[in-house]
């Protein structure tokens, strides 16, 4: 049986700056928590993550909420277990993202527009923090980072660029090639192999989907 979201926030959600509370759970309920976290990580883009500190249970209400209506899953997790999940599932790992505090929100149908609700939510709420996010092979080590991320089109659009690419005639081709280096610095800047990653995990995940 799958531990749901409530169960896994009401076990560990620190209220009011209180310290947290460390609750000792059998190996039955640690195998219960990963494949939670394997399943909503099979049906996601990537995951978002955030320290939670400060924040109480009205204020996280809210912002999970605001999730399911994007069609994702925020909640409080085990690090070390989420630690686990991830190296089943293949994909990348921070043990410096997944420390202290910890709740992500999995994108199950639009990382880029979970990214922003997060990064949104965060302008409104003191002691809450945006620390990264974790998709395909790639890990994205900070709010700036996120911030990029929030920006990625849609992956229906980036593949129907990706096909005008293939089939544009030479001459744009090697206009593109011969293009000023300064019109290129922006691609160069958002991480080629990030962005390949990302792309590779939204198409993964939505012909999953399909």
């Amino acid at each position: 049986m799958l531990v749901s979201a409530k169960a896994v926030l009401f076990a560990n959600l620190t209220l009011s700056g209180k310290e947290e509370r460390h609750l000792a759970i059998s190996k039955e309920r640690k195998s219960e928590l990963v494949q939670t976290y394997l399943d909503l990580l099979n049906r996601s883009q990537g995951v978002i993550v955030t320290e939670y500190r400060g924040m109480n249970m009205a204020q996280f209400d809210e912002l999970r909420a605001k999730m399911r209506e994007l069609g994702s899953t925020y909640m409080v997790i085990k690090n070390t277990l989420l630690l686990l999940a991830l190296k089943q599932a293949g994909l990348a790992i921070s043990t410096d993202l997944l420390n202290g505090p910890v709740a992500v929100a999995f994108a199950h149908k639009d990382l880029a527009k979970t990214a922003q609700a997060v990064l949104d939510y965060r302008k409104n709420v003191e002691f809450f923090r945006v620390k990264g996010a974790l998709a395909g092979s790639s890990v994205f080590p900070d709010e700036t980072q996120v911030e990029a991320l929030s920006t990625l089109p849609p992956i229906e659009q980036v593949r129907g660029e990706i096909v005008g690419l293939i089939i544009a005639p030479a001459a744009n081709l090697l206009s593109l090639l011969t293009a000023p280096a300064q019109d290129l610095v922006g691609v160069l800047e958002a991480g080629t192999n990030q962005l390949v990653s990302v792309i590779a995990a939204y198409a993964n995940k939505t012909e999953a989907a399909a």
